[in-house]
């Protein structure tokens, strides 16, 4: 009975270890690229601290989306709590309101939720691209544009290949696309910040 739950791991437990440690060992690896990318892109400042917790949270993200088409409440809903710190006391210490992030969060949450409606993303992805917005609108609205956009193109790419290797429809993951376009974007923010 128990050979059939879902989710029953049937490897040896030393291949489960090894399993483990790589994922780890990759995952540590990406998450201390996108924190310097992250750092280099915003500066050192309070509206950095939603990016950082993004930095640490994207690869499991991906390889849970990337897995089981969903993005997991646990690792997305914080982020509204750390972008949301962080653009408070940005606004703290320079005056000026985050006006522009969260007018940001809300139009492309609700763009996005609309999408949800028709059935044309999962609602993991409306709550993930609120959270890209509200993190990368607190260091510039760019971010948000390139979020949105790169994700849909590199997704619209990614889409056509599955269809050409396929034949046929299929599921596509959009988290990692609207993450690498949000981590493209605060990587080339001092190009035109």
């Amino acid at each position: 009975m128990s050979a059939t739950l879902p989710g029953l791991d049937r490897r040896p437990a030393s291949r489960r270890s090894r399993s483990r440690a790589v994922r780890f060992a990759w995952q540590s690896a990406l998450a201390a690229v996108l924190l310097v990318v992250a750092i280099f892109g915003v500066g050192v400042r309070f509206e950095l601290v939603g990016c950082l917790y993004l930095a640490v949270v994207t690869p499991e993200l991906c390889r849970v989306d990337l897995a089981e088409h969903r993005l997991p409440n646990t690792l997305v809903l914080p982020g509204f709590a750390f972008a949301s710190v962080g653009a408070a006391f940005g606004w703290l210490a320079t005056g000026r309101p985050p006006a522009a992030a969260a007018v940001a969060t809300l139009a492309v949450g609700g763009f996005f939720a609309l999408l949800a409606v028709t059935g044309g993303v999962g609602m993991g992805d409306v709550k993930l691209v609120a959270v890209l917005a509200l993190a990368g609108g607190a260091a510039s609205v760019l971010v948000v544009v390139g979020t949105v956009v790169l994700g849909f193109i590199t997704a619209g790419l990614g889409a056509l290949t599955i269809l050409a290797a396929r034949g046929g429809a299929g599921n596509l993951a959009f988290g990692p696309y609207l993450l690498g376009g949000f981590w493209a974007s605060v990587a080339a923010l001092p190009l035109f910040v």
